[in-house]
């Protein structure tokens, strides 16, 4: 498997580091026999072997240019400081690089504003997309074919994933390793890489595994979620709070979201518990309660077998690393 991170001007290189380490670490957990029947490599392309400008003035080194006559089976772009339209004159070999990489079978993850490369291409016209919310009036200017979906934080169409930040491109990322590693490397991956992607109140309206149709009953029923996780809910709850039929509300849901209501509020429930593990000082029995799980001893059950670590030995890895850092 090989994955290639394209550099541009201005290209953020959080976009880079971050998927590099976890994908990296990944692969580096599957058993030898999947090592040796399927390796695996990163390399970074670039018009040039020399680094172009990047944020910080930090350089990094590419292993081979877009003459290089190479294939990849993912390509990752990156998003840009500032006005992304500066990126383009300089480098107008990138859509038609792409175009020839994804004829040949790669699937591409666009990250906010890099997401402009794959509207240049043409081959997100008349698809769904989403961007950086600050360039989504431009965005709409220059690419009128392309729909953009302003809700979304992550979009599928065809092998092509756009991402509206660095944090839904790690979702992707994640998703990515469950599909090609399992759940059990993804779930590793998740543990010691989710504390360091700083979370926001705002939740994607279309999720890996949804359509891409927006319902908005099924965006105030996760509001509604989020905002009750530490009551006692059922998905008859959820319904009634949408004023739909619980059979419709449970359809919908799925369809739009990728799971289950129940499966989304345990989903909720965790990662805001690993928030309250990581961020405050609170008891496990507080943090239980205050994710809706009366019972400690069930509440640490749920999230272990979630995340494969213990709420205990969640916060004294994430200690370690803290001090360690």
């Amino acid at each position: 498997m090989k994955i290639g991170f394209v550099l541009y001007h201005r290209a953020l290189i959080t976009g880079i580091s971050l998927s590099a380490e976890m994908l990296t670490s990944a692969a580096s957990l599957r058993d030898r026999k999947s090592q040796k029947a399927n390796p695996f490599e990163i390399k970074v392309i670039a018009p040039s072997l020399i680094s172009p400008k990047l944020t910080a003035g930090i350089r990094i080194q590419p292993d081979c240019t877009f003459a290089n006559d190479e294939s990849f089976d993912v390509i990752i772009l990156p998003p840009m400081w500032g006005n992304p339209l500066a990126s383009l004159t300089k480098h107008p070999e990138i859509p038609l690089w792409l175009i020839k990489q994804y004829q040949n079978g790669a699937k591409i993850i666009a990250t906010g504003t890099g997401v402009i490369w794959l509207a240049e291409t043409g081959l997100l016209d008349h698809q769904t997309a989403t961007t950086h919310w600050y360039f989504h009036d431009k965005f709409s200017q220059l690419y009128p074919k392309v729909k953009l979906n302003k809700q979304a934080s992550i979009t599928s169409a065809n092998g092509l994933y756009c991402t509206e930040s660095i944090n839904s491109q790690t979702e992707m990322v994640l998703y990515f390793i469950t599909n090609n590693f399992g759940q059990k490397i993804a779930k590793t991956i998740e543990t010691h890489y989710g504390h360091e992607i700083s979370k926001s109140d705002h939740q994607p309206f279309y999720e890996i595994g949804g359509q891409v149709q927006f319902d908005e009953s099924i965006a105030l029923a996760q509001d509604w979620i989020r905002l009750n996780m530490n009551k006692s809910i059922t998905a008859k709850n959820m319904a009634e709070h949408c004023q739909l039929p619980l059979r419709t509300f449970n359809r919908k849901f799925k369809d739009q979201v990728g799971l289950a209501p129940h499966q989304y509020l345990q989903k909720i429930r965790m990662v805001t518990a690993k928030e309250l593990l990581r961020d405050f000082g609170m008891t496990i029995n507080d943090v239980s309660e205050q994710v809706g799980y009366k019972d400690s001893y069930h509440f640490s059950t749920v999230f272990k077998k979630e995340f494969d670590v213990t709420p205990n030995q969640y916060r004294k890895m994430v200690r370690a690393k803290a001090y360690n850092a």
